[in-house]
């Protein structure tokens, strides 16, 4: 019989292969939401390979049912971005929602100049505050800070809802190692997309990516958006 320990990893090895922190295993573990087994006095964790493939592409069915509100797109070109930035971003202000872009200068100016194809006002919209365009923050921190002052003011100010876009690859947060992108997106999720009345889309470059880092992207995310 072949030894079933020599197709284990430890945590060190499992971080490594879906390239996400150590934390955020023993977080997930802790939590039920990835299996492992206990090996020792320690009580070390120790996953299957297998498990981990199937962490990555399947969603926790157990978990409650809930509206889907953070989406995300992987694109396979720069017009695919544009429209679908500026499809989301017309959707929220045609339900007068604060809406939030985040994104690099360039690929801003050429969201913007797609909206005005489908809202000639839009430049207003900028200007008076419905729609609020910037670059990434340097950190993760940071950024999820601003989304919170952000969409506080806005809700106490009497807006029901905020649509978020925010082009990952196109951006500070595209340059840091991707399991704390992953981290990022994660905690997103929990502090923000679970907290507030907003949608989000959140857009990836696929050809930047690999299937993993992919397939990773997909797990911390409601649905992808076609």
């Amino acid at each position: 019989m072949q030894d079933g320990a020599a197709e284990l990893l430890d945590i060190r090895e499992a971080a490594e292969f879906l390239r996400v922190s150590e934390t955020s295993l023993r977080r997930w573990t802790n939590a039920g939401r990835l299996p492992c087994l206990r090996i020792g006095g320690r009580h070390e964790r120790r996953f299957r390979r297998d498990d981990l493939l199937a962490f990555i592409g399947v969603a926790d069915r157990a978990a409650p049912s809930r509206a889907h509100n953070h989406f995300c797109a992987l694109y396979t070109s720069d017009l695919e971005r544009v429209r679908g930035a500026s499809g989301f971003l017309t959707q929220g202000l045609q339900a007068d929602a604060l809406c939030l872009f985040a994104a690099t200068r360039d690929v801003q100016a050429a969201v913007i100049a797609q909206l005005e194809y489908d809202r000639p006002a839009i430049r207003t919209d900028v200007t008076t505050g419905r729609l609020l365009v910037g670059e990434y923050h340097a950190s993760a921190a940071a950024q999820l800070e601003y989304w919170r002052v952000r969409i506080r003011a806005a809700l106490k100010a009497g807006v029901a809802r905020a649509y978020v876009v925010g082009d990952i690859s196109a951006g500070a947060l595209g340059r840091l190692p991707f399991g704390e992108t992953l981290e990022y997106e994660a905690e997103y999720g929990r502090s923000i997309a679970q907290a507030f009345p907003v949608i989000t889309l959140c857009q990836y470059d696929a050809r930047k990516i690999s299937g993993l880092d992919a397939a990773g992207v997909l797990q911390c995310h409601d649905a992808p958006l076609h």
